[in-house]
């Protein structure tokens, strides 16, 4: 998981009836605390969809097309789901919420608990994701994990647990293991490719040749970018932190 910076809100998100939406949901909760059966007050009605196109643009363009939970590429956020952050079963004034809705892919969308865990869960539009979340990945790009900087940061901590289920599945759960495998195949995919580039960067400075370290480093910045897949994983890796010159890390 990496940081994003989002856009203004969408205009589709934000009419007149989207606004009045959400003073109806503050009214409907109200009237459900006063009322001795809630569930006979009327619901507020739905001013429209938030799967719009303009929302799709913004996560092509903000967030790079990327499941904003693994950062899977998916060549464009039409291919994914659209993500509540905090569950709409938590707060329904949220549901049509620009600062509650995330790119999602579809695997992790269905595999996310809808309980919000108590002490939440890093935003990664308002937290600083590098500096409370550590990831690292195996040899060969196996058994990529997550963990809290500070195990006193509960948010840190829920994010960590749910991006292990979300990359290995459930322990003990064969099903759900199988389930994630497509993605931990992917991102060894991507770390022999990262490594690789990493032997082609060493070997060109090693010749001196200018044209040579130009294109290794062009590589590198291109793997490495915010906008490919497995940012965060693929910049733990020890050769990157190692060898890679900070300077090709945007």
């Amino acid at each position: 998981m990496i940081s994003y910076q989002r856009p203004p809100v969408p205009a589709s998100l934000n009419t007149p009836e989207m606004q009045q939406y959400v003073a109806d949901c503050a009214a409907y909760a109200a009237a459900c605390a006063a009322a001795p059966e809630p569930k006979v007050v009327p619901r507020p009605a739905k001013p429209g969809s938030y799967r719009n196109s303009d929302v799709l643009r913004a996560f092509n363009t903000h967030f790079f097309s990327k499941c904003y939970l693994t950062e899977q590429w998916h060549g464009d956020s039409y291919e994914m789901d659209v993500d509540h952050f905090v569950p709409v079963n938590q707060n329904e004034a949220l549901k049509y919420d620009w600062n509650n809705l995330f790119p999602a892919a579809h695997k992790a969308n269905m595999m996310r608990p809808r309980q919000w865990p108590a002490g939440g869960l890093l935003d990664p539009c308002r937290d600083d994701v590098a500096a409370r979340l550590l990831a690292t990945v195996g040899i060969n790009g196996t058994n990529p994990r997550f963990e809290a900087n500070d195990l006193t940061d509960q948010p840190a901590c829920n994010t960590a647990e749910l991006l292990n289920l979300l990359h290995n599945g459930k322990s003990g759960d064969e099903e759900s293991q199988q389930n994630t495998r497509h993605l931990r195949v992917t991102i060894a995919e991507k770390y022999d490719r990262v490594l690789h580039a990493i032997i082609r960067f060493q070997r060109a400075e090693a010749t001196g040749d200018a044209q040579r370290i130009a294109n290794a480093r062009r590589e590198l910045r291109d793997l490495l970018s915010k906008q490919t897949a497995f940012t965060q994983l693929m910049r733990a890796m020890p050769a990157v932190v190692e060898f890679v010159p900070a300077d090709l890390l945007d």
